[in-house]
């Protein structure tokens, strides 16, 4: 099906180009039901790729009221971690030990179906797709700091932030046409903004997931240079993470593609205020960045659009506390199961409905006698001209514990290192780090990577850094 014979809101995906409607999509879906619905099991695994194919199968098995289980990737040891908990896998994976519901013969990678004489049920609209209140989904955390761990959401939980985020950003949304991705749908993050919120909000998806610049310009030069029946040209949201968005701004060949941007979400850690500001010179707008969690849920939303960071404003139906010992955040949320949650991020209370963020709490280690806050050493690293990225990672030794860095260098850094040597390389980030640590507390250990190992959801894995050391 082509965009020529589509409306614009009729459009539900992009895939390789090809515009699909959404009563192609709900026609997928329903044939993806009948799949589902001759397997017994209660709990299906579910990963692919594809966001097309992800999504339908990700609705026809909760409209079918199965419990959603959602890898962060497909590899096997991952994979077999979460089998126990699934009697069945879906999607471009196999599992020993898991049925597989294939739903390959009713859908094909360009949205279009094999055998058009098959009639199914098909959803009226997209608020359809919402109405499987009861389903429950299976997500899991990053696995920054060990084994990924299994959180339970309520479709119904999902469902309530998406409203949420609709309502809070709906004049950007309105004026958006296509959303393009960088971060993966398989994480909290993604699904809710790469899929459920334009699904529900009537956008366009890309089914592609963009991992490099160039791609995303190309795209927007390409496919929206072309003008809409009303004379407009059309306009994109670019949903992302610090890490791609810091990488975008030493070289942001999106400059000219601006006009077509509506806006930018940045999510899953922390944005410098440096980048942020970069952003803004650059795109005329700083990214819309949204605090939260796989446990959480969103939190709080903030977008720098003057000279001093701005601070983080709740969403709404979320109220806050600070636990007066700690500074921690303590949440009462409808996306969090439990009252008055005691969260590992510290705060600084502005008002009822805004705070500012001081990192966070379960980063302060005691070192040599020393309480140290290891987000303050990373931010402390990361104003030296040298330095792009760092992150600060703790080995316990046979003896004494070690503080190691991993630091990922500028361009001005790495021509220190290739003229002048390491060892020189390190003694200027020491003495740096001297302004506001004792000798004592510096770190021992030092690794410069060419690029930080960052995961598909914009995170550093701790296993991947302490390999830096082996």
């Amino acid at each position: 099906m082509t965009k020529a014979s589509l409306n614009q809101r009729d459009i539900c995906f992009y895939i390789n180009e090809l515009a699909v409607s959404f009563n192609q999509f709900s026609a997928d879906i329903g044939h993806a039901r009948l799949s589902v619905s001759q397997s017994d099991a209660d709990s299906v695994l579910l990963f692919h790729q594809s966001s097309y194919h992800f999504a339908v199968g990700f609705f026809a098995l909760a409209l079918e009221g199965r419990h959603i289980v959602m890898p962060p990737n497909a590899q096997q040891q991952t994979l077999m971690h979460m089998a126990p908990q699934c009697q069945a896998a879906l999607g471009d994976i196999n599992v020993d030990g898991l049925d597989t519901i294939d739903i390959t013969k009713v859908i094909t990678s360009n949205g279009s179906h094999p055998d058009p004489g098959i009639s199914v049920k098909t959803l009226p609209s997209r608020a359809d797709l919402f109405t499987a209140l009861a389903s429950k989904v299976t997500f899991f955390t990053s696995g920054s700091t060990g084994q990924p761990q299994p959180i339970v959401k309520q479709f119904a939980q999902l469902n309530c932030e998406v409203d949420v985020l609709i309502n809070t950003f709906r004049p950007r949304l309105d004026a958006t046409d296509i959303l393009l991705s960088t971060v993966s749908h398989q994480h909290i993050y993604g699904l809710l903004f790469k899929l459920l919120l334009p699904l529900k909000s009537g956008l366009a998806i890309v089914n592609d997931t963009f991992e490099y610049p160039e791609h995303i310009s190309q795209f927007l030069t390409k496919e929206l240079s072309e003008e809409l029946a009303d004379g407009e040209t059309q306009t994109a949201l670019l949903i992302s993470s610090p890490a791609h968005l810091k990488r975008l701004s030493m070289d942001n060949v999106l400059m000219a593609n601006k006009a077509q941007l509506q806006g930018v979400f940045s999510s899953g850690g922390p944005l410098p205020f440096a980048t942020a500001q970069l952003l803004l010179s650059q795109l005329s707008q700083a990214p819309i960045e949204v605090f939260g969690s796989t446990e959480t849920g969103g939190i709080a939303w903030r977008q720098c659009q003057s000279s001093t960071a701005s601070p983080w404003q709740v969403f709404p139906d979320i109220s806050y506390a600070i636990m007066p010992e700690t500074a921690q955040l303590i949440l009462t949320s409808p996306y969090i199961n439990d009252v008055n949650y005691v969260t590992e991020d510290r705060v600084k209370r502005i008002d009822d409905r805004h705070f500012e963020m001081l990192g966070r709490a379960d980063r302060t280690v005691k070192h040599e006698e020393k309480r140290i806050n290891l987000d303050h050493m990373e931010r402390c690293l990361q104003q030296h001209a040298l330095v792009n990225e760092v992150r600060i990672i703790v080995f316990e030794g046979a003896k004494k514990q070690i503080l190691a860095a991993v630091v990922e260098l500028s361009a001005a850094g790495q021509t220190l290192v290739t003229e002048q040597g390491k060892k020189t390389l390190n003694d200027s980030l020491k003495r740096h780090l001297l302004g506001e640590f004792e000798r004592i507390c510096l770190p021992k250990k030092w690794r410069y990577p060419v690029q930080m190992p960052f995961n598909s959801q914009g995170k550093l894995v701790i296993k991947e850094l302490e390999k830096l050391f082996d």
